[in-house]
């Protein structure tokens, strides 16, 4: 009985490589090329009932998981294990893809928070799950190119990959905001910007006033 269950088991894991083998590629490319598109993608299955939606392409969640937190642990851990693959993901645990996981979740909260404030709608459980859901398809791509930059150029050029990827993901989250609010490209890409700019200002603020006080 054992016996059989293990060879379902295998059954389902072979079916479910072969599935994400090709669900992965054409996400990926709607993605990073059509992420209004993937937007409206989601409005779209949220109408289907629950066991019909995300057939076509990766659910969110998975594909957030494959190609932004698996790919950022590993290569957090492989620079730790001088690019060793192998050696990299024999470290690579549960702990480490949740430190991951959070630390590129950041962007994600943000943003949520910041449409839920702007549109003057309630934080609840209910809408802040199709909200995620576009969020993790817009957060994808920026920190897949970003990963890629360092990877090829690596080095002194890492601000400029961060650089990159902040700039990028500022025009994916244009897209959330005009469909949430119902505004203009342009103005929605000031709205995703604003996060960045506050940042920005924050730090410049803090620079000037511990420059202040050192001269006391």
């Amino acid at each position: 009985m054992d016996f059989l269950k293990l060879i379902q088991s295998l059954q389902d894991l072979i079916f479910e490589i072969v599935v994400w083998a090709l669900l992965i590629p054409k996400t990926i490319f709607r993605a990073i090329f059509r992420p209004a598109w993937m937007v409206q993608y989601v409005n779209q299955e949220f109408e289907k009932p629950a066991d019909e939606q995300f057939d076509e392409y990766m659910p969110p969640g998975l594909f957030f998981l494959a190609i932004a937190v698996i790919p950022s642990a590993l290569f957090l851990w492989m620079q730790n294990m001088n690019f060793n693959l192998i050696d990299s993901l024999s470290q690579l645990n549960e702990e480490k893809l949740l430190t991951s996981a959070f630390t590129t979740l950041i962007s994600i909260l943000i943003y949520l928070v910041w449409i839920k404030w702007l549109s003057k709608h309630p934080v609840k459980r209910s809408g802040l799950k199709r909200l995620f859901m576009i969020q993790c398809y817009l957060v994808t791509p920026p920190q897949l190119i970003y990963l890629v930059l360092v990877l090829l150029f690596g080095g002194m050029n890492n601000l400029l990959a961060s650089l990159a990827g902040s700039g990028l993901l500022i025009i994916y989250e244009a897209f959330a905001f005009q469909d949430e609010l119902k505004v203009g490209w342009w103005k929605g890409l000031w709205y995703a910007a604003t996060p960045y700019l506050i940042f920005i200002l924050v730090g410049i603020f803090s620079v000037v006033v511990i420059g202040i006080i050192g001269r006391f």
